[in-house]
């Protein structure tokens, strides 16, 4: 036979289980009251909670009663037993129910049983000094039953429900905050990749806004084409952030960055045992993709294996994972980029003719660089004020020289070649203008033939010399007099200089 201290051991362990297993505050309290059924035979009990707008104490968890009946367990602030327990923040122990004109009956389930006593136990949950509710438990009374030794073990479970109620209140805080984050995250992606905040105006990346405007509300694939550099991420980004699907995910899968197998698992998932450390199910990109974008960039770097999975999902929008038979439907448009020749590739037998046809729906061409001059210089200022904020420097501008090499250079690797010039530059500028000397060296050249490898000490000197003058005279709009004083040299050398250089103030 168990005894009193067992029976509320056993009782206690359970309890705490329950709170520790779950962040659910309902199935928590249902397993609360489960527990005070199995280890103390109650026949009905509540948890009710105060709901401060309305001043009402509704029932949370009902254990021994009907759903209308929790429906009718309805207080207002010091009505009934429960009222005046919330309102007073001390228990009442109701010894026969039957005698007590406080107990209100309000969820009708109780029906009297004659020569039996029906005792009510209703206890306060607090939380930081305050009644945020009540704990009510009743019960048939039996020969010896300790109401005072009953309601010091009520109290203690009901400290554990109110720490129950805390924990909730601080997850779904958290819930809100991270919510609230996805939202403004969300919102500020839409602002960054919108088409008005790509850097532009030439003739060559107007042509490109107007396509991105074209196929943002429509499901059509697309295809990004262009030389590495040229910024086809963007392009992505701007066609689901400006589309129906914004609110959705976006999702990019860079193609040359995981071998075949690993690809494919991370394209459609795989299920447990499918290969060496599928240790349980993973769904892929599809998968958690649904209704938004995926973009596969570097598309043209897919095996012809994975080349007839993809065709199968762009054209009847269902796959397998990798080890499964289950058929996955998925929603998701797909945008797709490329820096190689596939019409090439499809001559070599390296990428399917079918494929190509169903990606080149929409085909979007991203110019280089050296077609569209300019932007260079639009470019080059606004990866300027970026990186002069990210690094904490006051550079105010470029200066005239570094402005003609900028213009000159070829740009082989396009817009990301021009960022990182940029970066190099203000990390090396110790003033508040970028010079000549602060560019990488495949652009320092006195003109287009001349590499700054080839130049003599004589030359670079002059070179920046020249550049300095320039800058004065820009400052002082031209005016000579107040040009040698910025420069600490008398105005007769400085228009000798000036002279010498071929330099031209009223242009400037």
């Amino acid at each position: 036979m168990k005894t009193k201290l067992s029976v509320e051991v056993g009782l206690l362990s359970d309890i705490s289980r329950a709170l520790a297993e779950s962040l659910d505050l309902e199935m928590t309290l249902k397993s609360i009251l489960k527990s005070l059924d199995t280890h103390l035979k109650l026949q009905r009990g509540t948890i009710t909670l105060l709901e401060p707008e309305t001043e009402t104490i509704n029932i949370k968890i009902a254990h021994g009663l009907s759903e209308k009946s929790k429906k009718l367990g309805s207080y207002k602030v010091g009505e009934g037993i429960t009222g005046l327990v919330v309102q007073t923040g001390r228990e009442i122990v109701v010894p026969d129910i039957s005698k007590d004109p406080r107990f209100l009956h309000k969820t009708k389930s109780r029906t009297p049983i004659e020569g039996k006593r029906i005792a009510f136990f209703c206890v306060p949950i607090k939380l930081e000094g305050k009644t945020i509710g009540a704990m009510s438990v009743d019960r048939q009374v039996t020969k010896g039953d300790d109401f005072e030794d009953n309601v010091r073990l009520l109290n203690i479970i009901a400290t554990m429900v109110a720490q129950a109620v805390k924990l909730n209140k601080l997850v779904q805080s958290e819930r809100q905050k991270l919510s609230d984050e996805n939202v403004r995250l969300r919102q500020e992606l839409k602002t960054r990749f919108n088409i008005h905040n790509m850097i532009g105006s030439s003739n060559a990346i107007q042509q490109v806004y107007r396509l991105i405007e074209q196929v943002t509300d429509s499901m059509a694939t697309v295809l990004i084409r262009g030389e590495s550099g040229t910024g086809k991420d963007l392009v992505a980004h701007a066609v689901h952030y400006n589309s129906i699907r914004a609110n959705k995910p976006f999702l990019k899968v860079n193609c040359t960055a995981l071998p075949d197998t690993l690809l494919e698992s991370e394209l459609f998932g795989h299920e447990k045992g499918a290969f060496t450390d599928a240790g349980e199910r993973k769904p892929g990109r599809f998968e958690r993709a649904q209704g938004g974008t995926i973009f596969l960039d570097e598309i043209g770097d897919f095996s012809v294996n994975l080349q007839v999975k993809l065709l199968r999902v762009i054209q009847f929008k269902e796959f397998e994972r990798v080890g499964g038979t289950e058929t996955i439907k998925t929603n998701v448009r797909i945008i797709v980029a490329t820096n190689k020749n596939l019409e090439e590739q499809i001559k070599q037998g390296l990428f399917r003719e079918d494929l190509y046809y169903r990606i080149n729906v929409f085909p979007i061409y991203l110019p280089p660089l050296r077609e569209r001059k300019d932007d260079i210089m639009l470019l080059a200022d606004y990866f300027l004020e970026k990186l002069t904020a990210e690094n904490n420097k006051n550079i105010l501008r470029i200066s005239t020289p570094a402005i003609e090499m900028l213009t000159r250079y070829h740009w082989p690797g396009n817009v990301r070649e021009l960022e990182n010039c940029i970066e190099r530059a203000v990390l090396l500028c110790d003033g508040d203008v970028i010079r000549s000397e602060h560019l990488p060296p495949s652009l320092q050249m006195i003109n287009k033939a001349q590499p700054a490898a080839s130049r003599s000490m004589v030359e670079t000197i002059e070179n920046l010399e020249k550049e300095l003058i320039i800058d004065a005279l820009k400052k002082s709009g031209g005016q000579q007099r107040k040009a040698a004083v910025e420069l600490g040299i008398t105005e007769r050398m400085l228009g000798y200089k000036i002279k010498r250089y071929g330099i031209l103030p009223k242009f400037l």
